[in-house]
């Protein structure tokens, strides 16, 4: 009994050696399904995400085009209280606007001067500037006929102003 059998040893330590290997090789299988399973996921969900762009882009597309084509519009046809609220809307006045009152109109020769008198409270100086600057450069050109200008007694930094915009356009 004082040497090494190899028949009694050997068959046991074979049979350790591959059960290790065996465990070791589905351990390796089970981790690269697991790897796998988590790549499927991610490719489905970069899917879903790159569908959901494709619909916002051809949804902008649409949006583009429509645009376009308003602009491409005479001014005329724009409606002149559309105008005021979309300059209040831009500045981030649009809930300061109190009201939008349409004035008769003026006929004169081959044209009409269509007016608004607009009432905005609680507008900053800067506000004001811009709003005043759109309607002077504003497609359509609308005139400032009319201003008064406002501080508030509650907070002297904010104004209140009402103005009265024209705009001509041809006699139809």
């Amino acid at each position: 009994m004082s040497g090494f059998d190899r028949e009694k040893h050997l068959k046991p330590l074979l049979i350790g050696v591959v059960a290790i290997l065996l465990l070791c090789g589905f351990w390796i299988y089970t981790s690269h399904q697991q790897a796998l399973q988590r790549l499927e996921h991610k490719t489905a969900a970069a899917q879903r995400e790159l569908d959901q762009l494709r619909e916002s882009l051809n949804e902008y597309r649409k949006l583009a085009s429509s645009l376009q084509q308003v602009d491409n519009d005479p001014a005329g046809n724009v409606n002149l209280i559309a105008s005021v609220e979309n300059a209040t809307q831009q500045i981030g006045a649009r809930s300061q606007l109190l009201y939008v009152r349409p004035q008769p109109d003026k006929v004169r020769e081959d044209l009409v001067e269509e007016g608004v008198e607009i009432r905005l409270e609680r507008l900053l100086l800067n506000q004001l500037v811009e709003l005043l600057y759109q309607f002077e450069t504003a497609k359509q050109r609308l005139n400032i006929s009319q201003l008064r200008v406002r501080t508030r007694f509650d907070n002297p930094e904010q104004l209140d102003t009402v103005m009265t915009l024209s705009r001509l356009k041809e006699k139809r």
